[in-house]
């Protein structure tokens, strides 16, 4: 799933966009591989996150407060990747769905020389602020914007919720696998229509990846 990051001036803030809306859905009870710290780097971030159509594609029912949603996977999703910054919410309808936010950079982007002049941040709405500081920055526009994601957490089971909750810290290098998602439904006060990003270089609102994730790796920063 895409997800936007920008390269900005180092006197602006750029927002990597993400979806508003939240849903949820049921876990489908895959068993998380162990998480893996120290030692040597068994986490390779430098390469492209992959896709993958899924076929055949499973759907999945669950009831939320006041309605339910149908949650339909449209792509197959692996992304290792720097954890660059980390948002739990706890309150509100949506914490019980996407309770974390994680926005990852991979490639050039987690070298150090480059590390040192990124600057990403969530808020309170779901949106992570991304800012390249320095009047040279070390990568272009195009590289910076494909090479970032904000990423919606739906846990597909109390083990990943709790290793996503527990063990993953800023800095961390993870591997999230699962799927791409669409969700549509309704609750007692609006309709919900949800779309995750699947293009490395789409931007603006809608360009988060929506991963319902199966699987978690995690190797803890040095």
């Amino acid at each position: 799933m895409p997800a936007i990051i920008r390269r900005v001036p180092p006197t602006l803030k750029v927002v990597l966009a993400c979806l508003a809306f939240v849903f949820l859905l049921t876990a489908c009870g895959d068993k998380p591989p162990p998480v893996s710290s120290g030692g040597k780097s068994a986490i390779n971030v430098l390469r492209e996150p992959i896709q993958e159509p899924c076929n055949p594609t499973p759907t999945y029912q669950k009831q939320i407060a006041g309605g339910s949603v149908t949650i339909t996977p449209v792509a197959t999703y692996r992304i290792a990747g720097e954890v660059m910054s980390k948002r739990k919410y706890t309150r509100g309808w949506g914490a019980e769905i996407m309770p974390f936010d994680l926005a990852l950079v991979w490639g050039m982007l987690t070298y150090p020389h480059v590390m040192k002049q990124l600057s990403i941040k969530h808020d309170s709405t779901r949106m992570a602020w991304f800012r390249v500081k320095g009047d040279d920055p070390p990568v272009d526009f195009d590289y910076a914007m494909s090479h970032g994601s904000n990423n919606h957490i739906i846990p597909a089971n109390e083990n990943i919720r709790k290793i996503v909750d527990d063990q993953v810290s800023i800095h961390d290098r993870v591997v999230l696998e699962g799927y791409l998602v669409n969700v549509e439904g309704r609750n007692k006060e609006q309709g919900i229509s949800l779309k995750s990003s699947i293009s490395r270089t789409d931007t603006d609102r809608g360009a988060c990846e929506i991963i319902y994730v199966t699987s978690v790796q995690v190797e803890k920063k040095r």
